[in-house]
């Protein structure tokens, strides 16, 4: 093995190993806030309203196993990579109109300009983070390359069949993974691998929240902001009456105390990003696509008058489609971590009203 590949594999196993000391800062910071409310603030309620003190049970409970068990998937659960699913797909389905790439004798397949027979170009509204020359903040790493791609992979891209494509036209491949890269699948410089719809690596999960784990992660930060939330009210209702009623050798629990502060701030923090993370949701977007630019593979129209429409998001269908992809059509099944996304990763329905419009308005 050369001693390049040697060092980049063990560099992100120690990435790795490094990354679980949030995990078990985490799941340390979980189990101490449950037992401090139990131990802390329950009794003292029950002794004051056991109905009262019941529901914050029965609640408190529920939040924390729905937390946990939601945290325990996004940490543990591969996101989703494109080994084994790299096969050939014809151009058939959502990708039935997509122009398929003429494969040069030189192995470059450049986009050709409006005044070709062809008229096919490529609408560069978007580019996809690991196009660029750095490390982006999401974790995802430049690994498509700049030169052309050889016959054998680009025969090996063209098996994908991605409506998204290189700068210069080309299919997207990974030199690092050595590997087609489908639709939305983007390179993480820290698991050292392609995670399908990657939307980015997070280091308090130690793991990247992708395809398969994107549902899981809504619902952590939706769960995890109703339990701090629920905590934190509780919490400061009781040290708020603790203090109106205390006698002079009556000690605050400053545990107590923190717990509250640590909860206040976890709660805001979760609800900013669980909204952010459900408008992406809803918008079929990643958080890589929402400040990078995609290429897409667009056989240019007749009628093409050479401006340069808004950005037109081809995986946009519609709030209600964009929703069910991820969390399903049952909506018993929205509320826990169960695997409900449709699709396989590598290929995603399109809304061919925007790809009709992008075809009108190629520059």
């Amino acid at each position: 093995m050369p001693p390049g590949i040697s060092f980049s594999w063990s560099r992100h196993r120690v990435f790795r190993a490094l990354g679980f000391f949030p995990v078990v800062l985490t799941l340390g910071l979980l189990f101490w806030s449950v037992v401090t409310y139990a131990l802390g603030v329950i009794p003292t309620i029950g002794r004051h309203s056991w109905l009262f003190a019941s529901v914050c049970v029965a609640a408190t409970a529920a939040l924390w196993l729905l937390t946990m068990w939601c945290y325990i998937i996004c940490v543990f659960r591969n996101p989703g990579a494109p080994t084994g699913l790299a096969t050939a797909t014809p151009a058939d389905g959502p990708y039935s109109r997509v122009p398929i790439l003429n494969h040069a004798a030189n192995g470059a397949s450049l986009p050709a300009s409006r005044d070709s027979a062809s008229r096919r170009s490529h609408a560069s509204r978007r580019r996809y983070a690991d196009d660029d020359s750095d490390v982006s903040d999401s974790g995802s790493e430049c690994s498509d390359g700049e030169g052309p791609l050889t016959e054998e992979q680009f025969r090996r891209a063209e098996l994908v069949y991605s409506i998204t494509v290189r700068d210069n036209g080309q299919p997207r491949y990974c030199h690092k993974c050595n590997g087609p890269k489908p639709d939305r699948t983007h390179h993480c410089s820290v698991c050292g691998v392609c995670v399908l719809k990657m939307d980015h690596h997070c280091p308090w999960l130690n793991n990247c929240v992708g395809f398969r784990t994107q549902k899981a992660f809504v619902l952590f930060l939706v769960y995890g902001a109703l339990y701090c939330t629920l905590l934190a009210a509780t919490s400061a209702l009781f040290y708020l009456y603790s203090l109106l009623n205390m006698s002079d050798d009556t000690e605050l629990d400053l545990n107590l105390l923190i717990m509250i502060v640590l909860c206040i701030a976890f709660a805001l923090s979760l609800m900013m990003f669980a909204g952010y993370s459900i408008y992406l949701l809803l918008t079929n977007t990643t958080t890589i696509e929402s400040y990078e630019e995609n290429n897409y593979r667009v056989q240019a129209s007749q009628r093409s008058n050479g401006s340069r429409s808004k950005y037109v998001n081809l995986f946009d269908m519609g709030y209600k489609r964009n929703f069910t992809q991820v969390f399903g059509s049952v909506w018993y099944t929205w509320l826990v971590p169960t695997s409900t996304t449709v699709g396989d990763g590598v290929r995603f329905p399109i809304s061919f009203e925007g790809y009709n419009e992008l075809r009108q308005n190629i520059d």
